[in-house]
Protein backbone atom coordinates (compact mmCIF):
# COMPACT_ATOMS: atom_id res chain seq x y z
CA UNK A 1 0.00 0.00 0.00
CA UNK A 2 1.41 3.40 -0.97
CA UNK A 3 0.48 6.61 0.83
CA UNK A 4 1.20 9.95 -0.83
CA UNK A 5 1.15 13.18 1.18
CA UNK A 6 1.17 16.56 -0.56
CA UNK A 7 1.59 19.63 1.65
CA UNK A 8 0.95 23.01 0.00
CA UNK A 9 3.19 25.80 1.26
CA UNK A 10 2.34 29.49 1.33
CA UNK A 11 0.23 30.86 -1.51
CA UNK A 12 3.20 32.26 -3.43
CA UNK A 13 5.17 29.02 -3.24
CA UNK A 14 4.74 25.67 -4.93
CA UNK A 15 3.57 23.01 -2.52
CA UNK A 16 5.76 20.05 -1.59
CA UNK A 17 4.80 16.45 -2.23
CA UNK A 18 5.69 13.60 0.08
CA UNK A 19 5.50 9.87 -0.59
CA UNK A 20 5.06 7.84 2.58
CA UNK A 21 5.84 4.15 2.51
CA UNK A 22 3.12 2.27 4.37
CA UNK A 23 4.77 -1.12 4.29
CA UNK A 24 4.71 -3.18 7.47
CA UNK A 25 8.24 -2.20 8.53
CA UNK A 26 6.92 1.28 9.46
CA UNK A 27 3.80 0.09 11.32
CA UNK A 28 3.67 -0.28 15.10
CA UNK A 29 0.92 -0.65 17.69
CA UNK A 30 0.07 2.57 19.52
CA UNK A 31 -1.15 1.67 23.02
CA UNK A 32 -2.80 5.06 23.59
CA UNK A 33 -4.74 5.01 20.32
CA UNK A 34 -5.23 1.24 20.47
CA UNK A 35 -4.48 0.95 16.79
CA UNK A 36 -1.71 0.24 14.34
CA UNK A 37 -0.10 3.47 13.18
CA UNK A 38 2.65 4.92 11.04
CA UNK A 39 4.25 8.00 12.62
CA UNK A 40 6.21 10.42 10.46
CA UNK A 41 7.40 13.97 10.00
CA UNK A 42 7.92 15.82 6.72
CA UNK A 43 11.02 17.71 5.63
CA UNK A 44 11.27 20.82 3.48
CA UNK A 45 13.23 18.89 0.83
CA UNK A 46 10.33 16.51 0.24
CA UNK A 47 11.66 13.60 2.27
CA UNK A 48 9.91 11.83 5.14
CA UNK A 49 11.20 10.75 8.54
CA UNK A 50 9.66 7.52 9.81
CA UNK A 51 9.52 7.22 13.58
CA UNK A 52 9.70 4.14 15.73
CA UNK A 53 7.30 3.70 18.62
CA UNK A 54 9.93 4.90 21.10
CA UNK A 55 10.78 7.94 18.99
CA UNK A 56 7.13 8.92 18.54
CA UNK A 57 6.33 8.37 22.22
CA UNK A 58 9.28 10.57 23.19
CA UNK A 59 7.72 13.39 21.15
CA UNK A 60 4.12 13.01 22.35
CA UNK A 61 4.89 12.31 26.03
CA UNK A 62 5.67 15.74 27.46
CA UNK A 63 7.25 14.72 30.77
CA UNK A 64 9.59 17.65 31.38
CA UNK A 65 8.35 19.97 34.16
CA UNK A 66 9.84 23.44 33.78
CA UNK A 67 9.03 24.32 37.38
CA UNK A 68 10.91 21.49 39.04
CA UNK A 69 13.65 20.70 36.55
CA UNK A 70 16.51 22.74 35.14
CA UNK A 71 17.01 20.41 32.18
CA UNK A 72 16.43 22.25 28.93
CA UNK A 73 16.02 25.65 30.64
CA UNK A 74 18.00 28.82 30.34
CA UNK A 75 17.87 31.73 32.73
CA UNK A 76 17.08 34.95 30.89
CA UNK A 77 19.53 37.65 31.87
CA UNK A 78 19.58 41.45 31.84
CA UNK A 79 15.80 41.77 31.98
CA UNK A 80 15.51 41.04 28.27
CA UNK A 81 12.34 39.02 28.85
CA UNK A 82 10.50 41.81 30.67
CA UNK A 83 7.74 43.87 29.15
CA UNK A 84 5.04 46.05 30.71
CA UNK A 85 1.48 46.12 29.45
CA UNK A 86 -0.62 48.78 31.18
CA UNK A 87 -3.80 50.80 30.58
CA UNK A 88 -3.94 54.60 30.55
CA UNK A 89 -5.12 56.69 33.52
CA UNK A 90 -3.86 58.41 36.64
CA UNK A 91 -3.65 55.23 38.69
CA UNK A 92 -3.27 51.91 37.01
CA UNK A 93 -2.14 48.39 37.54
CA UNK A 94 -0.22 46.50 34.90
CA UNK A 95 1.27 43.09 34.24
CA UNK A 96 4.89 42.27 33.56
CA UNK A 97 6.14 38.86 32.43
CA UNK A 98 9.64 37.77 33.41
CA UNK A 99 10.67 34.69 31.46
CA UNK A 100 12.64 32.15 33.50
CA UNK A 101 12.83 29.12 31.21
CA UNK A 102 12.36 28.12 27.61
CA UNK A 103 11.67 28.03 24.85
CA UNK A 104 11.14 24.26 24.97
CA UNK A 105 9.38 22.30 22.21
CA UNK A 106 6.07 20.96 23.47
CA UNK A 107 3.71 18.62 21.62
CA UNK A 108 -0.02 19.26 21.80
CA UNK A 109 -2.85 16.74 21.78
CA UNK A 110 -3.69 14.92 18.58
CA UNK A 111 -6.16 16.49 16.20
CA UNK A 112 -8.10 14.25 13.84
CA UNK A 113 -7.67 16.03 10.50
CA UNK A 114 -9.54 13.68 8.20
CA UNK A 115 -12.78 11.77 8.24
CA UNK A 116 -12.69 8.00 8.52
CA UNK A 117 -11.81 6.66 5.09
CA UNK A 118 -12.81 3.11 4.20
CA UNK A 119 -11.77 1.21 1.10
CA UNK A 120 -14.49 -0.25 -1.10
CA UNK A 121 -14.69 -3.98 -1.66
CA UNK A 122 -11.98 -4.02 -4.32
CA UNK A 123 -9.71 -1.44 -2.71
CA UNK A 124 -9.07 2.00 -4.18
CA UNK A 125 -6.84 5.04 -4.41
CA UNK A 126 -8.41 7.84 -2.37
CA UNK A 127 -7.46 11.52 -2.08
CA UNK A 128 -8.46 13.79 0.80
CA UNK A 129 -7.62 17.44 1.45
CA UNK A 130 -7.39 18.22 5.16
CA UNK A 131 -6.32 21.20 7.24
CA UNK A 132 -5.61 22.00 10.88
CA UNK A 133 -5.13 25.26 12.75
CA UNK A 134 -2.91 25.52 15.81
CA UNK A 135 -3.59 28.36 18.28
CA UNK A 136 -1.49 29.65 21.14
CA UNK A 137 -2.61 29.09 24.71
CA UNK A 138 -1.59 29.78 28.30
CA UNK A 139 -1.87 28.57 31.87
CA UNK A 140 -5.41 28.71 33.25
CA UNK A 141 -4.53 31.73 35.40
CA UNK A 142 -3.63 33.74 32.28
CA UNK A 143 -7.30 34.42 31.62
CA UNK A 144 -7.54 38.05 30.48
CA UNK A 145 -6.35 39.89 27.39
CA UNK A 146 -3.85 42.05 29.31
CA UNK A 147 -2.29 39.01 30.99
CA UNK A 148 -1.94 37.24 27.66
CA UNK A 149 -0.48 40.36 26.04
CA UNK A 150 2.12 40.62 28.81
CA UNK A 151 3.26 37.01 28.31
CA UNK A 152 3.41 37.43 24.54
CA UNK A 153 5.39 40.65 24.79
CA UNK A 154 7.72 39.47 27.53
CA UNK A 155 8.66 36.14 25.97
CA UNK A 156 12.09 36.11 24.32
CA UNK A 157 10.82 34.32 21.21
CA UNK A 158 8.97 35.68 18.21
CA UNK A 159 5.48 34.88 19.45
CA UNK A 160 3.20 33.07 16.99
CA UNK A 161 -0.49 33.26 17.88
CA UNK A 162 -1.79 30.85 15.23
CA UNK A 163 -0.85 28.97 12.08
CA UNK A 164 -2.41 26.38 9.80
CA UNK A 165 -1.27 23.40 7.80
CA UNK A 166 -3.18 22.27 4.72
CA UNK A 167 -2.48 18.83 3.34
CA UNK A 168 -3.75 16.66 0.51
CA UNK A 169 -3.50 12.92 1.10
CA UNK A 170 -3.59 10.37 -1.68
CA UNK A 171 -3.20 6.74 -0.70
CA UNK A 172 -4.09 3.23 -1.74
CA UNK A 173 -6.29 1.27 0.63
CA UNK A 174 -6.55 -2.49 0.44
CA UNK A 175 -10.01 -4.07 0.52
CA UNK A 176 -11.57 -3.60 3.95
CA UNK A 177 -8.92 -1.18 5.22
CA UNK A 178 -10.07 1.90 7.12
CA UNK A 179 -8.19 4.75 8.74
CA UNK A 180 -7.68 8.47 9.31
CA UNK A 181 -4.90 11.03 9.72
CA UNK A 182 -3.94 12.53 13.08
CA UNK A 183 -1.82 15.64 13.61
CA UNK A 184 0.09 16.53 16.79
CA UNK A 185 0.90 20.28 16.73
CA UNK A 186 4.20 21.57 18.09
CA UNK A 187 4.51 24.58 20.40
CA UNK A 188 7.33 26.67 21.84
CA UNK A 189 6.69 26.66 25.59
CA UNK A 190 8.02 29.37 27.89
CA UNK A 191 7.81 29.62 31.67
CA UNK A 192 8.12 32.60 33.98
CA UNK A 193 6.68 34.99 36.56
CA UNK A 194 3.62 37.06 35.71
CA UNK A 195 3.85 40.06 38.01
CA UNK A 196 1.08 42.52 38.86
CA UNK A 197 2.39 46.06 39.52
CA UNK A 198 0.86 49.38 40.56
CA UNK A 199 2.19 52.80 39.60
CA UNK A 200 1.49 54.72 42.84
CA UNK A 201 4.28 53.40 44.98
CA UNK A 202 2.65 50.04 45.67
CA UNK A 203 5.18 48.36 43.34
CA UNK A 204 4.91 44.60 43.04
CA UNK A 205 1.46 43.46 44.16
CA UNK A 206 1.51 39.75 43.30
CA UNK A 207 3.43 37.12 41.34
CA UNK A 208 2.07 34.04 39.57
CA UNK A 209 4.14 31.37 37.85
CA UNK A 210 2.72 30.72 34.37
CA UNK A 211 3.31 28.95 31.07
CA UNK A 212 2.80 30.26 27.55
CA UNK A 213 2.55 28.10 24.43
CA UNK A 214 3.46 29.78 21.13
CA UNK A 215 2.73 27.95 17.86
CA UNK A 216 5.85 26.45 16.29
CA UNK A 217 6.30 26.87 12.53
CA UNK A 218 8.04 24.62 10.03
CA UNK A 219 10.43 25.85 7.33
CA UNK A 220 7.49 26.62 5.02
CA UNK A 221 5.83 28.89 7.58
CA UNK A 222 3.04 26.42 8.36
CA UNK A 223 2.11 24.86 11.68
CA UNK A 224 4.73 22.26 12.53
CA UNK A 225 3.94 18.87 14.00
CA UNK A 226 3.90 15.08 13.87
CA UNK A 227 1.59 13.10 11.60
CA UNK A 228 0.17 9.64 12.22
CA UNK A 229 -1.67 7.39 9.82
CA UNK A 230 -4.03 5.52 12.14
CA UNK A 231 -5.42 2.23 10.89
CA UNK A 232 -8.67 1.26 12.60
Amino acid sequence: MVFTLSVPALAHEQGNSFVVDTSSEHVYYDTELRANVIAFTCNADGTVNYLTKNEADAITNNTTDLVSLDHGLRRVENGSSTCDVSPSGDYYQYYRFKQIGGAVKYTGSMKKVSQDIEAPAGGAQISKSVSATSTHYFSASVNTSDKKAAVQAGATIGWQSSASVTTTFTFNLLPGQKGYIGFYPYYNRVYGDLELHGNWGDGLISTTQVYGYSVKLNDSGEADGLFKLILI
